[in-house]
């Protein structure tokens, strides 16, 4: 299922929960916090593929998905915005590091890039997170997804 960014997490995710209980796949087109992901964690714990994809994504959020979704075997997080919040900052992360990259080792496929030449980086840049693909190239938006996404 690919669904555009969400308003209420709690409200959808219990709702596929409670009447698909085959649920696996999800891909989220819009930023994912703490919120977010804690909701996943609730509601979909046997989640196997998510694509988060040229996304706005807290690093908190990314920690909860990976501890949190003991299930998952594919994660894609290419060309995500990976902010760090602290109390008086918030940075983006440039590069993975190795307590992230430890985690994420368990699952299957672990897609990421956050190259500052790559071109979809710049964009979801450019676009604050929040990719506006009718802007770009047709078909863009498939490139580099989950198979299995890329409908």
């Amino acid at each position: 299922m690919t669904m555009p960014s969400i308003k209420n997490p709690p409200y959808l995710m219990e709702t596929i929960a409670r009447n698909c209980k085959n649920f696996s796949e999800l891909k989220i087109m819009g930023p994912c916090d703490i919120h977010c992901a804690s909701t996943l964690r609730l509601y979909l714990p046997k989640l196997k593929v998510l694509s988060l994809r040229c996304s706005t994504l807290s690093k908190e959020a990314l920690i909860i998905i990976l501890d949190g979704l003991r299930h998952l075997e594919v994660l894609n997080i290419s060309h995500c915005i990976l902010v760090e919040t602290s109390q008086l900052h918030r940075n983006i992360v440039t590069e993975l590091d190795e307590s992230i990259l430890r985690k994420a080792s368990r699952l299957r496929q672990f897609l990421t890039c956050m190259d500052e030449s790559c071109i979809m980086c710049q964009r979801t840049r450019n676009d604050e997170g929040l990719m506006r693909w009718y802007k770009y190239e047709k078909g863009l938006w498939k490139e580099d997804e989950v198979s299995s996404l890329a409908l």
